[in-house]
């Protein structure tokens, strides 16, 4: 089996550093709750461009900051504030103690992931990671996940590679359409909002639930396996 897992919002809690670190920094531009508000929405998850929010602040709140220093501050300043997810180090220190290769797939700049892997120390618990700057090709377009695999240089059968994350586009119908297994940390979300007539080979609140759902399959039967009825697929609710 091999594991193929996003970053932002899946093995670290991305959002909840940027919210933290947003608090004070609003506070420091003279803005106030709404102005706070109005950013987190703005900024959709980290998708958002950055120089889209730094417009909009320098609007919102009439500031004369050079647009170019909210840039980065809007690129830089959360990263000290990310932390990974309970149980996640476990888990991947676990699953590469089982010997499952494990690689890390994420859109965004070379220089930011990076940064985020080493603070959270996650770039020392798995084998590769794939930047989609850094191979020109964002999720959930199938050359990333093919770099992902060149990667370990295997030649696996699809259904023994899983694609885990939270995005619904980027990772699971990715993942999906690449054929592999998925699984979806939910993140209070229901698949039924997604609108969509399939559904995850797994899926769970956490990422921890969804990693242990995997061990699981994997320990049980060489590796888990969809059965092609959305009813049947191992679910955690």
């Amino acid at each position: 089996m091999l594991l193929l897992i996003d970053l932002d919002n899946t093995l670290i809690d991305r959002d909840g550093g940027f919210a933290r670190w947003a608090e004070d920094f609003v506070e420091d531009l003279g803005g106030g709750h709404q102005d706070l508000d109005w950013l987190l929405a703005a900024d959709a998850h980290g998708y958002a461009p950055r120089r889209v929010l730094a417009d909009g602040l320098r609007e919102r709140l009439g500031l004369s900051t050079d647009p170019e220093e909210l840039v980065s501050q809007l690129r830089r300043g959360h990263l000290p504030y990310i932390e990974p997810y309970p149980g996640v180090v476990e888990q991947l220190q676990s699953l590469r103690g089982a010997g499952i290769p494990i690689v890390v797939v994420t859109n965004g700049r070379t220089e930011q992931q990076s940064r985020k892997l080493d603070l959270t120390g996650i770039d020392d618990l798995v084998d590769h990671v794939v930047i989609s700057e850094s191979v020109g090709v964002k999720k959930p377009t199938a050359g990333i996940f093919e770099a992902a695999l060149e990667r370990l240089g295997s030649a696996a059968e699809p259904g023994a590679v899983w694609m885990v994350g939270d995005h619904p586009e980027a990772d699971i119908a990715g993942g999906r359409a690449a054929g592999f297994s998925t699984g979806w940390v939910r993140h209070g979300r229901s698949w039924h909002e997604q609108e969509r007539d399939w559904r995850p080979t797994v899926q769970a609140e956490t990422t921890h639930e969804v990693l242990q759902l995997i061990a699981d399959g994997a320990g049980s039967a060489g590796h888990a396996v969809r059965t092609g009825d959305p009813e049947q697929d191992r679910t955690r609710r």
